[in-house]
């Protein structure tokens, strides 16, 4: 537990001097808008985004100060129906016609590039009957005076048919990104390392789940920092994991939900508060009633902690609204939205305002459930909020897979005398020697897992050029060459 606090403490400090604020502005819903540029002082917007058909498929983007950038949502039905707009709220140049699917509860995801302030992945899905594909855009901020276009288009990045989860979190060098799909068809998830080289992977983990295909809808959130990742779905699955940002390793699998379906149980938004402790999720059948459920992460049993924060009776102007995306804003307070897409109480107060809780790190009442807290200024929701990440997560200091340690500028100015050929690599480690960097001499190699384990060692000569990597298992290692011209190292991933 200690152990667990102070790597939050840490992710903090990090969020605090970056300063970095991309999720200040979201975009959502039809005509929602909501600013935590000033966090003692949130407040709405009527936003342009006309989104009576915008049900999941929405992500919003702002610069490192938080002035918006770009946002992206479906705006029909059919495919090719994502668009990407720009800071105006006209459509990006070459920004229509993205592969999508408007029913997709987490089927954008905006990323900036590594090291490159100017350019973005948009990554979208499309759904053909049970198979479901991911894909990516590129976005550039510096064509057409600033206000962004879109470069490449419709990437298929996997022939693997996914669900409808797309998130992302940083890597433990505070740079890098890992992208997690989960496959619907089997337990497995797909973890793709983005770097300034581009997009590797997938590395394949299963995790012991029974129900993947139980796994199709809703949505994951990994908790603020990074070390847990929670996934629900409209069966009742409750699917709690810790994850490695050093390594993209997830483990500790372990069940809370029900895995039954039942209106009461028929989860799809969920949720951490931001010291970690508490875990909230909320069904999406509006019938019988639609509940917000709160669960204590320190208990003994955690499924056994479950208790009913939040309770709306199925009747009158809440007919058919349903509980949709719960969202940590950058303000520590859990924003809940409501939605009925186009139905007949599609635009009341309860769509027209979005619901809060105002102190999510305190178990019980005391998380102050506040109904129809904000007004969304002539906007509503329709049912998720902005597909969001951590973009302020900093690195893990001391950690073997922080090759960035000594600070960011220091690795924008290193040039490795060697690259891995392939990366990620399979059968083989194969060093690519730049330039004479050895002074044609023998010279150590070490491979460091992520736990900082030397896991092997050899010396080489000068004409050795190939390392087996068949005793590795997946994941993300060090290579540390040691030579008379110094010690050099560079990160590869085991496929």
């Amino acid at each position: 537990m200690l152990k667990h606090i102070l790597l939050i403490l840490i992710s903090f400090v990090f969020l605090e001097t970056l300063a970095q604020k991309e999720d200040r502005i979201w975009i959502f819903g039809d005509h929602g808008g909501i600013d935590f540029n000033d966090t003692g002082n949130v407040f709405s917007f009527y936003s342009p985004l006309q989104g009576t058909l915008v049900k999941g498929t929405v992500a919003s983007i702002s610069d490192k100060y938080g002035n918006l950038l770009f946002y992206a949502a479906a705006d029909r039905f059919g495919y090719f129906c994502v668009k990407v707009f720009n800071q105006t709220g006209a459509v990006m140049q070459n920004g229509d016609s993205l592969e999508g699917h408007p029913a997709q509860t987490q089927g954008l995801l905006i990323l900036p590039f590594p090291d490159d302030s100017l350019r973005y992945y948009v990554f979208s899905k499309e759904q053909y009957n049970s198979q479901s594909n991911l894909y990516y855009s590129l976005v550039d901020m510096s064509l057409d005076g600033g206000l962004g276009g879109v470069v490449q288009k419709n990437i298929r990045l996997t022939t693997d048919s996914t669900n409808d989860r797309t998130t992302a979190v940083k890597h433990a060098n505070g740079r890098d990104w890992w992208l997690i799909q989960q496959r619907w068809d089997q337990d497995e998830y797909l973890v793709y390392l983005i770097s300034p080289s581009g997009i590797q992977g997938p590395m394949r983990q299963a995790t012991g789940n029974s129900k993947p295909k139980d796994m199709f809808y809703c949505t994951s959130r990994f908790s603020r920092s990074g070390n847990m990742m929670v996934s629900v779905s409209p069966s009742g699955n409750i699917d709690l994991l810790d994850f490695d940002r050093c390594s993209g390793m997830f483990s500790n699998y372990r069940r809370i939900g029900e895995n039954v379906f039942s209106p009461e149980n028929s989860y799809c938004g969920c949720e951490f508060s931001p010291d970690e402790q508490v875990l909230y999720v909320a069904n999406s059948y509006p019938y019988p009633a639609k509940f917000v459920y709160q669960y204590d992460l320190n208990a003994p049993d955690i499924k056994a902690s479950k208790q009913t924060i939040m309770m709306y009776p199925d009747t009158g102007i809440l007919q058919n609204v349903q509980m949709a995306s719960l969202q940590l804003g950058a303000d520590d307070k859990l924003y809940v939205s409501k939605g009925n897409g186009s139905g007949p109480n599609s635009n009341t107060v309860y769509t027209q305002n979005i619901d809060v809780i105002l102190n999510p790190n305190v178990l019980g009442p005391g998380c102050d459930y506040s109904t129809n807290h904000m007004y969304l200024n002539g906007g509503r929701t329709t049912y998720s909020l902005p597909n969001m990440v951590n973009y302020a997560l900093g690195p893990i200091a001391g950690s073997i897979c922080d090759t960035l340690s000594t600070g960011l500028q220091e690795i924008k100015s290193r040039i490795s005398p060697f690259s891995i050929t392939p990366n990620p690599v399979k059968e083989w480690i194969n060093i690519y020697h730049k330039e004479d960097f050895t002074g044609a001499k023998e010279y150590l190699a070490q491979i460091i897992n992520s736990q900082g384990q030397v896991v092997f060692e050899k010396t080489m000569s000068p004409n050795e050029h190939s390392i087996s990597s068949s005793f590795l298992s997946e994941g993300v290692y060090i290579l540390k060459l040691k030579t008379k011209k110094g010690q050099f190292m560079e990160r590869f991933v085991k496929m």
